[in-house]
């Protein structure tokens, strides 16, 4: 009886990354990374596994209940696999908190997990870039971050119309519930949560849910509906909304438009965002695109989360952006570059005896910053020009039995399709120069 094989599937909503998938992920997250450190920002990163109490304390309820990944461990310890990075972030940045010189700008990539059915632009598995700053109560901490958020993707080569963002406040939500609706925090959180995937259910569940969360208020959906289609010039004449809040927005508008977002950012009342610990203004950024109509990542203000492990009080403002849902619109925006091996150079083997002489060749190249593929086995050159082919080399150096009788080499370019002869150095010069324009 033959023995059973392992299937070669992946994990059900995780990716196996191949050296050309690799190749985009690599081309995301560099192009990232340069964009937040040209604002300032430090790279860090934190353990794979927490405490789920950590979880249980700030992360929503959805997620804790249904989608982590936790498990006990060999001392005994409820530990989870990291469904979000920001309660990590609070955690840290607690733990050095008199050592920090204020305002922290942090970044981190981080590969997190959460128990969902994938779907597009939703994986179980997905690496997110998240970006924060703390210490800094004004908005000015929310133009810095709305800024930088909608620098990403222009850095991408995105249009100023392929995305909108749409700003809220949390507090207006708060307290309209609060005082518009007379509703008890429970029902708040709970009706909060139904406006959160309202767009991700019928209309018909969507009023079916309120009603039953809270049914001593029949006229709540219409006046709810009626506050989720406001404009700013509409808030004050909505029951128990604070002016102090009101103005709050009028202030961050108007200086988004002073710095030239003004015609991207729309405010949104509907914005609601699913973390129960955002406290301030929150955003979501949403594909134009009908082929991707969907958020793309978002974020907020959360000035209570390291209260958790401090008496000490310290504001903050961040956003999380994931590789799949940037992937998406990327390709729906025909965004992605091409990302092929042509500056590399391929040195083919012809003969066993000449490898060293080939060795040193590529010794040389490397030291001089070159990417070099070596051939370790002798084959026809036909066939190596294949491989070189199909794995996309723009360079190919060769020295055969005239070369090396001549001290030459010969350079065949295959994007030029030209080919010269000529002393090494003199062919190290051209690819340097080549790939410096």
């Amino acid at each position: 009886m033959k023995e059973k094989k392992l299937t070669t599937e992946n994990y059900k909503g995780t990716r196996d990354f191949f050296p050309a998938d690799m190749k985009i992920r690599n081309y995301l997250f560099s192009v990232m990374k340069k964009v937040v450190r040209s604002y300032g920002y430090e790279e860090y990163d934190g353990p794979m596994i927490e405490s789920l109490d950590l979880y249980r304390a700030k992360t929503g309820e959805e997620i804790v209940g249904k989608q982590i990944y936790n498990f006990i461990d060999k001392g005994g310890r409820e530990v989870a696999i990291r469904p979000e990075m920001t309660p990590t972030v609070a955690r840290m940045v607690a733990s050095k908190l008199r050592d920090l010189p204020r305002p922290i700008r942090w970044f981190s990539i981080p590969n997190l997990w959460r128990y969902e059915q994938p779907g597009h632009g939703r994986l179980r598995e997905h690496w997110q870039l998240n970006v924060d700053l703390f210490g800094v109560t004004h908005h000015y901490a929310e133009l810095e971050i709305l800024s930088l958020a909608c620098d990403i993707l222009f850095a991408f080569g995105a249009s100023r119309d392929s995305f909108r963002v749409k700003v809220s406040h949390r507090a207006l939500l708060d307290e309209f519930f609060k005082e518009g609706l007379a509703l008890r925090s429970d029902q708040s959180h709970e009706v909060s949560k139904i406006l959160d995937k309202k767009n991700k259910i019928t209309n018909e569940e969507y009023i079916s849910l309120v009603n039953k969360t809270i049914p001593e208020n029949p006229g709540a959906v219409e006046k709810i509906n009626q506050f989720l289609i406001s404009k700013i010039s509409d808030l004050s004449n909505i029951p128990g909304l604070k002016q102090e809040t009101i103005s709050t927005l009028t202030d961050l508008f108007k200086d988004l438009e002073s710095i030239g977002l003004g015609d991207m950012v729309d405010f949104d009342p509907s914005v609601v965002r699913g973390f129960d610990y955002y406290t301030g203004f929150i955003f979501e950024i949403f594909d134009t695109s009908p082929a991707n109509k969907r958020s793309l990542y978002g974020g907020g203000r959360y000035d209570n989360l390291i209260g958790l492990f401090s008496n000490d009080e310290l504001s903050g403002t961040g956003f999380g952006l994931g590789d799949v849902t940037l992937l998406n619109f990327l390709q729906t925006h025909n965004l992605l570059p091409s990302l092929s091996n042509e500056n590399t150079v391929f040195i083919p083997l012809l003969d066993s005896a000449h490898f060293l002489l080939c060795q040193s060749m590529a010794t040389k190249l490397r030291n001089a910053g070159i990417a070099v593929d070596l051939s370790l086995t002798s084959q026809k050159m036909g066939k190596q020009l294949s491989y070189a082919e199909k794995k996309g080399y723009r360079w190919i150096l060769l020295q055969g039995e005239e070369e090396i009788a001549k001290k030459t080499v010969s350079l065949k370019d295959m994007l030029n399709r030209t080919q010269e002869e000529s002393s090494f150095e003199n062919a190290l010069e051209k690819i340097s120069i080549e790939l410096t324009k």
